[in-house]
């Protein structure tokens, strides 16, 4: 089954799944084989859980065995019903003539207490509908800014700006002046589009779309909707994918300057894409008429038409296409999804190597590169300065939702004019104490991570840099 990430914000209508591993070597057009395919729909509301009911996911009430149901102790023999002790043989009978003591009205013939409305009958407490467990993000504490998050003392939190509800992956171009530009779906069926979000950090969806980012052949069928939006100043990616032998798919390219020669890439199994000085750098299963199964593609955009070629070469242990990120200082971290340790892995290649590929079309090897020891699954990566930062948690029991557990960075650096890169140590970001608030997304921002947050305080943009 194919599975997809969604960095989204809430108005993404698409058919999606949420923050998923990689693209598999198969795909249908189901939704879901069984419950564990339902783990990347997000968190349930409180006493719901996902299923797959007739390949689709739905929420399905979670079986709590309610406390009111017991036997009530009311209902058991009332102590009262038992035989009276008035009614034994009275000790006040006399063997004399006088007045006996014992026919005074016997106590024990007063109405017995025990035939009272007894309390047990009452309406039970417990037959009032179950609260369910305590909802801990009712009463957790939130800055306005990261929520529940917490940032490390090496890191600031800087300017923030709401995310509009429609708004759905977000890209920013290089800067100085940072434009902002982000992905808006009208439904399942359309029209999926490209929108200006304005100018960092003065946020405003624009009132028109830009550009139609599925090919006019597609817009029919079901897409699986990238959350990659890249640009490097002059033009904006973006990617989909449907359900077919390969993933069928492509970019969409919109060209700012000129947006009569935006235009569209044949692009199967996209998944994710990065910027590096003249082309896009994309993982998946091939581009235009280059078609060599998963590996890492490039669209050269500093030719005119476009050029497609190979750059790099994925390990036969790639289940699945997988995540990438641009450094400033020119290192990408390239990834696959590992069919050996069932998670997502990535790789520093270092900035000379990227660009004698582009110059020579000779593919570089990725597991040839320093791999990030990443110490657990991760499922978003974004460039973040000289480094790159990974979403990383797992799905776990029984609902198979993710659970992030921290936002970490990976500082590079590059020496031996380029052709090296040593990978640091991972340094804590975001960690997060609980799954309050939500992380739906993260890019660079210059030097910056920006991060999409949502939780009780709505959705938003946060701003991450270093202390300086």
């Amino acid at each position: 089954m194919k599975t997809e990430r969604m960095i989204s914000g809430r108005g993404l209508a698409l058919v999606l799944t949420t923050f998923a591993l990689a693209l598999t070597g198969t795909g249908c057009a189901d939704e879901c084989v069984d419950d564990f395919d339902c783990r990347d729909k997000g968190t349930p509301p409180a006493g719901q859980r996902y299923a797959c009911v007739e390949q689709r996911c739905e929420l399905k009430p979670v079986a709590v065995p309610d406390a009111g149901t017991e036997t009530d102790a009311g209902t058991g023999t009332d102590a009262g019903t038992g035989t009276d002790a008035g009614a034994s043989v009275d000790a006040g009978t006399d063997a004399g003539t006088s007045t006996d003591a014992g026919t005074e009205t016997d106590a024990g013939t007063q109405t017995d207490a025990g035939t009272q409305t007894d309390a047990g009958t009452e309406t039970d407490a417990g037959t009032e509908p179950d609260a369910g467990p305590s909802d801990p993000c009712l009463s957790a504490t939130y800055d306005p800014k990261l929520g529940t998050l917490q940032l490390a003392a090496e890191y600031v939190a800087g300017e923030s700006a709401s995310l509009p509800a429609a708004a759905g992956p977000v890209g920013v171009t290089p800067g100085p002046t940072y434009s902002l530009f982000t992905l808006v779906s009208t439904g399942s069926s359309g029209p999926h589009s490209l929108y200006s979000l304005g100018t960092w950090p003065q946020l405003s969806l624009g009132t028109a779309p830009l550009f139609d980012v599925v090919a006019p052949g597609d817009r029919s069928a079901t897409l699986f909707l990238n959350s990659f939006v890249e640009s490097d100043g002059r033009y904006v990616l973006t990617g989909y994918t449907k359900s077919g032998t390969g993933f069928p798919g492509a970019l969409a390219v919109y060209d700012n300057v000129t947006p009569a020669a935006s235009t569209y890439v044949p692009a199967p199994s996209n998944f994710s894409a990065g910027v590096v000085p003249g082309a896009f750098l994309i993982n998946g299963g091939g581009l235009d008429t280059v078609s060599a199964g998963l590996a890492i593609y490039a669209l050269k955009t500093d030719t005119s038409p476009f050029e497609s070629l190979k750059v790099g070469t994925l390990p036969s242990a790639t289940g699945g296409s997988g995540f990438t990120a641009v450094a400033t200082n020119g290192v990408a971290m390239l990834g696959y999804f590992s069919d050996d340790t069932f998670a997502n892995v990535g790789h520093a290649v270092a900035p000379a190597k990227i660009e004698a590929a582009l110059r020579t079309s000779t593919p570089f090897v990725v597991a040839d590169e320093p791999v990030l020891d990443v110490g657990s699954n991760f499922v978003a990566a974004a460039g973040q300065g000289e480094g790159v930062a990974v979403l990383r948690g797992d799905y776990v029991p029984p609902d198979y939702n993710f659970a992030a557990t921290d936002v970490s960075r990976f500082a590079f650096t590059v020496a031996n004019e380029g052709n090296t890169v040593t990978v640091g140590s991972r340094q804590p970001v975001l960690t997060f104490v609980d799954q309050c608030t939500r992380l739906t997304g993260m890019t660079s921002i210059g030097t910056d991570l920006l991060v999409s947050l949502d939780d009780k305080n709505g959705s938003r943009l946060v701003r991450i840099g270093q202390v300086p």
